[in-house]
């Protein structure tokens, strides 16, 4: 199982699948087979596995009071491996469940701000200058990663990076604002010029994903933010947007979405926003 894994991984990257899909794929998939091992006394065999299996399955999960989009999540995961194997799909057979879909995590301004001060505190420019072009560019985490120097272009009241590996290797280029700019500015006055990446590490090695999002974590954490990863960085810049009245075709311009349906999930609320609705109707 654990080599079929390793394969499937290698496939969804060749895929572009994101980082986040990968790590859910597979977290999924090794649950099936950790509960198949427990019930049946033996690690399972995918040529045999059926839907009364998987149906058993989601069974397990929802006795586990697992959210429907977890469960979902679970049969889609299954699904898809089943496929890249090139065996019958039994999954495909299982019902998901209804879902109340609300706009992906997003942070508030409040928040923001406490994640603002936090990395400018420490006065380092490449983090600084990572995070503020994250928040306003909705840049993918491996976007950012892979940018050069030359891939940035300022001028003295615009500018715009160029993203040469988005999401299916398509070429886009994103504006940036003043403070993208001025940011991006004062780490390019001082970083090292033995690298042609734009954000380097130790031995002036590119900036890999995992530094990213620990260097993320390590900063949400001063601010007493939880649960704050680069893609919620990319859901804040593009509610943001929404929220400012910008058009779909916009924002998911900007983002590099290939479809219009991903983006109109900006447009649902989120669990604060149905929050503070029903705290209209409150007497207290």
């Amino acid at each position: 199982m654990q080599e079929l894994l390793e394969q499937f991984k290698i496939h969804l990257q060749e895929k572009d699948s994101s980082p986040e899909t990968i790590k859910a794929y597979l977290s999924d998939i090794k649950k099936f087979a950790g509960w198949y091992r427990e019930t049946e006394g033996t690690a399972p065999d995918m040529n045999t596995v059926g839907s009364l299996d998987i149906a058993e399955f989601k069974r397990y999960l929802l006795n586990k009071k697992q959210k429907p989009s977890t469960i979902n999540r679970a049969i889609i995961s299954l699904s898809a491996f089943f496929n890249y194997l090139g065996i019958s799909n039994p999954a495909k057979e299982i019902k998901l469940l209804p879902e109340v879909k609300t706009a992906p995590r997003a942070l508030e301004r409040k928040e923001l701000l406490a994640l603002i001060r936090s990395v400018r505190a420490s006065g380092k420019l490449r983090d600084i200058a990572i995070i503020i072009l994250l928040l306003h560019t909705g840049l993918r985490v491996a976007e950012l990663c892979a940018l050069n120097v030359d891939d940035v272009i300022l001028k003295e009241r615009s500018g715009y990076v160029v993203v040469r590996s988005g999401k299916g290797n398509k070429r886009r280029e994103v504006p940036l604002n003043s403070t993208a700019r001025n940011a991006l500015k004062e780490w390019l006055d001082v970083r090292d010029n033995n690298s042609t990446a734009l954000f380097t590490g130790k031995r002036s090695n590119p900036l890999s994903t995992r530094a990213v999002e620990q260097l993320l974590k390590k900063y949400s954490i001063r601010a007493g933010l939880e649960n704050i990863t680069p893609h919620v960085l990319r859901h804040t810049f593009c509610k943001s947007l929404v929220d400012a009245g910008e058009s779909l075709d916009r924002v998911a311009t900007l983002a590099g979405h290939e479809n219009l349906n991903t983006t109109a999930k900006y447009t649902k609320a989120t669990g604060k926003d149905l929050q503070n609705a029903v705290e209209k109707l409150s007497w207290e």
